[in-house]
């Protein structure tokens, strides 16, 4: 695995940034018991792994609400972090920092942050679903 990252951070800085972003998500994610790779289609879903992805526009402000890989809203961040005693700033955009807070709302039940996301990649039940 360490040949792939060395040969991806040859090749392009963007594929390696990514790689280590990859690389920190999933052992994250098996560090609290969480399926690694619903958790990188949670962050696909949500940022396509775009650490500088913008959503949830509002017209009334003309301001994007989630920024960031995982899409997180300023006061989300803010009341997480500091439930989790992470530091770190909201405008960083640090992909990393919003992997540690989002792992860990996720172990704690919080998945419904990020509802559609949750459902496609599979971290969120839907009961309603019949499989054929």
């Amino acid at each position: 695995m360490f040949d792939l990252l060395i040969a991806f951070c040859l090749y392009s800085q963007v594929a390696c940034r990514q790689q280590q972003i990859i690389n920190y998500a999933v052992l994250s994610a098996q560090t609290h018991n969480i399926d690694s790779n619903k958790f990188l289609m949670l962050i696909s879903c949500e940022s396509r792994f775009d650490e500088k992805a913008k959503g949830d526009f509002r017209s009334e402000t003309s301001e994007y609400m989630a920024n960031g890989l995982l899409q997180m809203w300023e006061d989300t961040f803010n009341h997480f972090s500091q439930i989790y005693k992470i530091k770190g700033r909201y405008k960083e955009l640090n992909p990393f920092t919003q992997i540690d807070i989002s792992i860990l709302m996720i172990r704690d039940g919080y998945v419904k942050r990020w509802y559609n996301c949750g459902l496609a990649s599979g971290l969120i039940e839907n009961k309603n679903l019949t499989k054929k």
